[in-house]
């Protein structure tokens, strides 16, 4: 476990995944993360690469091949490397080996780094296709955050959108694929009162028009977040469970009409030989008096 501290924040990572396990804020120590609690879900603030949700019959085929993938791809599960290290940030990164390439044969280089800059918390990857080839991918973040936030308890919680869009959004099918159908926007001018029986039908997931702005209140207590690079999100929940999860994506699992060719996936990217993309979020936790 590596600790990152200044006067805010103090914020927890695990190689295990290049994982956040904690974020406190304030002299107490105020936990503002999902604690992991696995009678609910184990995870806390997965990385997902490099695809994003179920795949068809755990499959993704790459130049007409079939490879097993497993939801939410490998990167949740592999033991990163730490490349360098202070008290105000980590960089950790990812490589091939035997386990990756039984599944996603391409040579790439997956790097973290999660830096805390005053009150934010400023969390970057970097994805490199190291290759000969193209190569597709999807990347989503997934943090999970307490409900009720700090100080909240007993007050209705909201997720507000700043661009206050109210984008249509679509439904997990029961194979955990999406449905293709766009339901209406849940969202009234970018303001969407949550409760658990808003997710008994499954993560809500939204492919375009939620924005790069996006906070997350209750009472007096909200968790703003920024992203780039990123432009589907999902909410999510077991209904009833004491999290929210707010997950900016680039791409979502696919229509059942797709299939698992990884490249044809809604939102994959097709990164050339050589080159580089980056994807940021950036959070901030806040407790007014």
């Amino acid at each position: 476990m590596h600790v990152l501290e200044n006067g805010f924040l103090r914020v927890e990572v695990a190689e295990k995944g290049a994982e956040l396990q904690s974020v406190r804020t304030g002299p107490d120590g105020v936990e503002w993360l999902w604690n992991g609690d696995a009678a609910w879900w184990q995870g806390r603030s997965p990385l997902l690469f490099p695809v994003i949700g179920q795949s068809p019959h755990g499959e993704v085929k790459i130049g007409g091949t079939s490879y097993p993938m497993a939801a939410h791809g490998f990167a949740r599960n592999s033991m990163f490397r730490v490349v360098d290290a202070d008290a105000s940030q980590i960089g950790l990164e990812l490589l091939p080996d035997e386990t990756t390439l039984a599944s996603f044969p391409f040579r790439f280089r997956l790097g973290v780094s999660y830096r805390i800059d005053a009150d934010r918390l400023c969390c970057r990857v970097s994805v490199e296709n190291n290759g000969t080839g193209d190569m597709p991918f999807q990347f989503g973040f997934h943090p999970g955050f307490r409900w009720p936030l700090p100080g909240a308890g007993g007050e209705a919680h909201h997720v507000s959108l700043a661009n206050g869009g109210s984008p249509q959004m679509h439904r997990p099918d029961v194979a955990g694929l999406i449905d293709e159908k766009l339901l209406a926007s849940p969202f009234d001018e970018g303001k969407l009162a949550v409760t658990p029986a808003d997710f008994e039908a499954g993560a809500m997931v939204f492919p375009e028009g939620a924005g790069a702005q996006i906070t997350f209140a209750g009472g007096t207590s909200r968790v703003e977040m920024s992203t780039s690079n990123l432009p589907a999100f999902a909410l999510w929940q077991k209904p009833g469970a004491p999290f929210l999860c707010l997950e900016p994506w680039c791409g979502m699992a696919p229509f059942p009409a797709q299939g698992a060719a990884l490249e044809a996936r809604n939102g994959s990217v097709v990164l050339a030989p050589n080159a580089r993309t980056v994807f940021a979020m950036d959070l901030r936790f806040v407790a007014d008096a």
